[in-house]
């Protein structure tokens, strides 16, 4: 049943309605599709009395977010990955996705150097902040997956979790988006690492996060975002 939704199903970054949470019907929805031998699945949402819980989250992600953004080499990885305008987008069909108008004219101007990490102060690091910010507060749910260990046969499994519980969602009418800032590894975004798994019961290095996300319904009368670009099944196949 799952299969009817793969075309549908997308990754949402906006402001979800803060007003309209998970019930518990759909939490043992979703539950029941992630249901994966070895993989944990949390939510945060579907309760009253899961109010603090949601707000560390919360708190969590602003933290590791911000970290990711004023870090330079951290920044960078993203930045490289960043496709800006339709020529772009066709060519590679990976990557982070900006169709913006302003920022296909700054790129031609030269004035984007995705090569170099923004200031941390700068106009675009602070409204990126101010965007994610904004978002997370209109979060009223939040899923995770957990395996104890972190090999890839347990890496795939979690994937897989992930995609069934997001085709369900979608199903649904809910709205999902993977924030896994904080479960990174680089030395600057160490507290909120260890935070995070203090906070879903998965301290290291015995156990791993292997998906954080966003999850809700979006205001009445949003439009659909539009497909993610694919590279298509040949383009992963080894010659």
């Amino acid at each position: 049943p799952l299969f009817a939704q793969v075309l549908l199903r997308r990754t949402d970054r906006r402001p979800y309605d803060p007003a309209q949470s998970v019930t518990v019907a759909e939490a043992g929805a979703l539950r029941l599709a992630a249901e994966t031998p070895g993989v944990r699945f949390g939510l945060a949402g579907a309760s009253s009395a899961d109010a603090p819980r949601l707000a560390a989250i919360r708190a969590i992600t602003k933290d590791a977010w911000r970290i990711e953004l004023t870090t330079g080499p951290a920044i960078l990885e993203s930045l490289r990955l960043l496709r800006i305008g339709s020529d772009e987008i066709d060519r590679y069909r990976d990557g982070l996705v900006a169709d913006s108008r302003m920022l296909l004219v700054l790129d031609r101007l030269g004035m984007m150097d995705r090569n170099t990490a923004p200031a941390p102060d700068s106009i675009g690091v602070r409204n990126q902040i101010r965007q994610f910010d904004t978002a997370t507060d209109a979060t009223p749910a939040y899923l995770w997956l957990v395996t104890e260990g972190n090999a890839r046969p347990q890496q795939v499994a979690a994937g897989r979790a992930y995609v069934r519980a997001n085709l369900a969602g979608t199903a649904l009418g809910l709205a999902m988006h993977p924030v896994q800032q904080a479960l990174q590894e680089y030395p600057e975004v160490a507290e909120p690492y260890r935070a995070i798994r203090a906070l879903l019961d998965a301290p290291a290095p015995r156990f791993t996060v292997q998906m954080l996300a966003r999850l809700g319904r979006l205001p009445a009368g949003s439009p659909a975002v539009p497909p993610a670009p694919r590279r298509g099944l040949a383009a992963h196949l080894l010659a």
